[in-house]
């Protein structure tokens, strides 16, 4: 049996960390930092990668909201239906800069359904920005390169 490597935490994601904990002693002032707990963030999975994208969205000034696509399970029928958001909508939601932009999250062999390329074109068409985030220090050298174009 192969065993799956160990997980090496980015540099990026260590950034994120850094970033974090100095947010929360600013908004903390008067908690000694020896009682604070450090923030903590990994990337390698689906939920832990959306949490580092959302948390420096926040960090960076950005409206984040993350979205939940899932169905309900039904008690009475014993089946799952479908929610009520449209088909293909992103992981995640932003303004940042006067700009909307929706990020799918992606990790492993995951690709972007036919549902959620229509929104990307959709999207895209209408003035938004799209990214299908595949890990954490893509994501965040593609939004620190789009910063800089956008100030300019």
């Amino acid at each position: 049996m192969t065993r799956k490597p160990r997980y090496v935490k980015p540099d990026a994601v260590k950034e994120l960390e850094r970033l974090a904990d100095s947010a929360a002693r600013k908004k903390y002032p008067t908690m000694p930092v020896k009682y604070m707990a450090p923030r903590k963030f990994r990337d390698d999975t689906s939920n832990s990668l959306t949490t580092c994208i959302t948390t420096y969205l926040k960090l960076k000034g950005a409206f984040v909201s993350r979205l939940n696509n899932t169905g309900i399970y039904d008690r009475k029928t014993g089946r799952y239906r479908p929610g009520t958001n449209r088909k293909g909508l992103p992981d995640v939601m932003a303004t940042y800069q006067g700009k909307s932009i929706f990020i799918e999250v992606k990790t492993g062999r995951d690709r972007l359904s036919q549902a959620q390329q229509q929104i990307q074109q959709e999207h895209e068409g209408s003035g938004g920005v799209y990214f299908i985030a595949r890990n954490f220090t893509e994501f965040k050298q593609w939004l620190d390169s789009y910063e800089e174009k956008r100030n300019k």
